[in-house]
């Protein structure tokens, strides 16, 4: 038995040479280079794309339709009618011919109304009627009335004056311009969106080359080692723990693959790159990040530049401004309604001379024309002047209605101070991720470089006999390692600086992009 043992490891040592040359170090993963994109195309494909931000956009003409509903309140109209009738009764009365009472009437009607600023309300109409009717005693028949009526209703106290009448105008107008805040705050937060995440592209882009220059480093020093075993100068365990490396450094670059290609994915939904688009089969290549010499304001100098621009702040100071409009039109609703009503009418009479108007010399005798002409000459006149009251007892729901809004406008007025609060927290931690990503980017930097230097070192005592792989391996892994490191903390600086930008409300014009209210027109980049 020993003798047999014997000869199996002779067998077995003589092998160990073939096997340790016979496995091929397997070839590196492919990875697509991937189409170009920069950061500012795509930002400009995401605003002028991003279905979430187009359904925000077409409020904007829909607010401004709004506005000329409420401008058409003021717009003059016009109203018309024509009709004929016919009234008959049975009759024993001497002052009718014949059996029956009987009155035919043809009536039109043609007028303007218009509600002005004031709060007055006018029409001026013209009425025009024919009648024939069987009387006795009528001295012309068939008879013409016309009338030119003005009709006016001022209120003096609920509704009177322009302020409460353009309320609604107003708090439109306002709304229009609060919709075009909101829809520039939905557009810089998808800015932003697209900025995190190109960056956390670029990112996965580095990542997968320090992988694959790791995987690099691990097949040079397993073939070194495949060459040493065949000299006899080194044992099997350092072909095998090489080999192991490799495979291990293989995994490692498909799960770079794989975020690479997932995150491009995410950046291809924000951007809407459907099927169709030259990017869509394609990994998205985007630029180098650029390096953490980039300046940012001091927070007194972000809390400035915020207060003044940020389009959720000035969209609640505008609600603030619609509150105040609802506040001062509510307390006029208050009031008694009391409305000065005046109306002033002229009218004129013609028809055919019947006997009776014959023998005592009727002057109304003529055509239907002549009505007007008898209109014109003043012959009939009437007007009115009053007052109407109107007030409910008590007036519970108007000052609840005021009250109400007086709630809401303090409710909008804690609102924006929570927003402002919550604003300078935004900055004061965009900040701290800067600094303090600058930090470890420094940091970062310092170790890379020992990390590098301690390889450099252990590849001499290796060429030396003094080390070993594991050693080898352990040091290539802390340089890559060091590499993304820093590769991770220059992006979270480059996202902080968005972040901190997005807090300051100009992430878009940093990029001297500027969105389009209309949904049809093209975004503009100065």
């Amino acid at each position: 038995m020993p003798k047999v043992r014997n000869i199996v490891f002779l067998c077995l040592f003589c092998l160990l040479p073939s096997l340790a040359t016979a496995a091929d170090d397997p070839p590196i993963p492919k990875v697509e280079k991937g189409v170009p994109l920069s950061l500012e195309g795509a930002l400009v494909r995401g605003i002028e794309n991003n279905l979430d931000l187009k359904m925000v956009q077409v409020q904007v003409p829909a607010s401004q339709e709004e506005v000329i509903i409420q401008e058409a309140q003021f717009d003059p109209s016009l109203d018309a009618s024509v009709g004929s009738g016919e009234d008959r009764f049975p009759n024993t009365s001497a002052a009718y011919w014949g059996d029956h009472e009987t009155l035919g009437l043809n009536t039109a009607t043609v007028g303007v109304s218009k509600r002005f600023q004031t709060g007055l309300q006018s029409r001026v109409g013209v009425e025009t009627l024919g009648v024939d009717s069987n009387a006795v005693t009528n001295e012309v028949n068939p008879a013409y009335r016309t009338y030119l009526v003005l009709d006016l209703t001022q209120p003096l106290f609920k509704g009177a004056g322009t302020e409460a009448n353009t309320a609604g105008l107003r708090i439109s107008q306002k709304q229009e311009k609060q919709t075009q805040f909101q829809y520039l705050n939905q557009a810089q937060g998808l800015a932003n969106k697209v900025e995190r995440t190109y960056y956390l592209l670029s990112l996965a882009h580095v990542v997968l080359r320090h992988r694959i220059e790791s995987r690099h480093l691990a097949s040079g020093l397993l073939k070194g080692n495949r060459e040493k075993f065949k000299a006899g100068v080194v044992p099997i365990t350092e072909v095998q723990e090489a080999e192991t490396a490799v495979a291990s450094r293989d995994e490692k670059i498909v799960l770079a693959q794989q975020q690479m290609e997932t995150v491009s994915n995410q950046l291809k939904d924000m951007l809407e790159i459907r099927s169709g688009d030259p990017l869509y089969m394609s990994t998205i290549r985007p630029q180098d990040m650029a390096g953490p010499n980039q300046t940012f304001p001091d927070l007194p100098q972000a809390l400035t530049v915020a207060l003044k621009h940020r389009p959720d702040l000035l969209a609640q100071k505008v609600e603030l401004d619609k509150l105040d409009i609802r506040l001062s039109y509510l307390e006029n609703q208050r009031l008694p309604q009391i409305d000065l009503a005046a109306s002033l009418a002229m009218n004129g009479l013609a028809g055919t001379e019947t006997e009776v108007g014959t023998a005592s010399g009727n002057p109304y005798g003529g055509n239907y024309s002549d009505s007007w002409n008898s209109m014109a000459d003043g012959d009939g006149y009437n007007w009115f002047v009053g007052l109407r009251l109107t007030y409910p007892l008590g007036n519970r729901e108007a000052n609840s209605r005021y009250r109400v809004a007086g709630w809401e406008r303090k409710r909008a007025l804690y609102r924006l101070k929570r927003l402002e609060g919550t604003t300078e927290t935004e900055l004061k931690n965009a900040l701290v991720t800067l600094r303090r990503s600058l930090e470890r980017v420094q940091v970062a930097d310092r170790f890379q470089k020992l990390a590098e230097t301690n390889l450099q070192q252990e590849m001499r005592r290796l060429d030396e006999g003094l080390s070993d792989s594991f050693r080898i391996l352990d040091f290539q892994n802390n340089v890559i390692e060091a590499r993304i490191r820093k590769a991770i903390a220059l992006t979270d600086f480059n996202q902080g600086l968005a972040d901190l930008h997005m807090a300051m409300g100009d992430n878009l014009t940093r990029f001297k992009i500027i969105p389009k209210m209309n949904p049809e027109d093209k975004v503009n980049v100065r």
